[in-house]
């Protein structure tokens, strides 16, 4: 079961950019412009987000406040937010602005990534939880923003 926690906090968000990417080729050519123009103000909005708040709000690693060893080794900084879960929830969002299912597939994934580094004492539910709302609000502003650049622009 270790192996397979592992597996996924550590290389699924792998699985769920090659996903992404592939779904991506498959696209007209006029999707895909939007979704990169979606995507750059959607992956910006949400890094910026969790790098303002880590600077704000820290919260110690699991391994390091209840004194376990973690399933892998992992440096013992902030571990708000999840970074792994943020880039996977956000590539999620981003394919949702296209394709509905797939974007609840991969945000499925995502969740799972970010569970699993729970459960690998890596990250606390605050982290994960943290993420998986900064990717959403950057989606919705980068749902509007793209909207708003494509009309002014076409």
């Amino acid at each position: 079961m270790d192996s397979i926690i592992i597996f996924c906090a550590q290389y699924l968000y792998l699985i769920i950019g090659f996903i992404a990417g592939i779904y991506w080729l498959t696209l007209p050519k006029k999707q895909k412009l939007r979704m990169v123009l979606f995507g750059i103000i959607a992956m910006a909005t949400a890094f910026a987000m969790a790098k303002f708040a880590g600077m704000f709000y820290f919260d110690p690693r699991p391994f390091v406040t209840q004194n376990i060893a973690p399933l892998f080794p992992h440096v013992a900084d902030n571990g708000f937010p999840s970074d792994h879960t943020l880039l996977t929830a956000t590539i999620a969002v981003i394919i949702y602005s296209a394709s509905k299912k797939l974007g609840l597939v991969l945000m499925a994934m995502a969740i799972i990534v970010g569970l699993s580094r729970i459960l690998a004492h890596v990250h606390s539910p605050i982290d994960i939880v943290g993420s998986l709302a900064f990717a959403v609000a950057s989606g919705l502003l980068a749902y509007y923003l793209t909207n708003k650049l494509i009309s002014k622009f076409a």
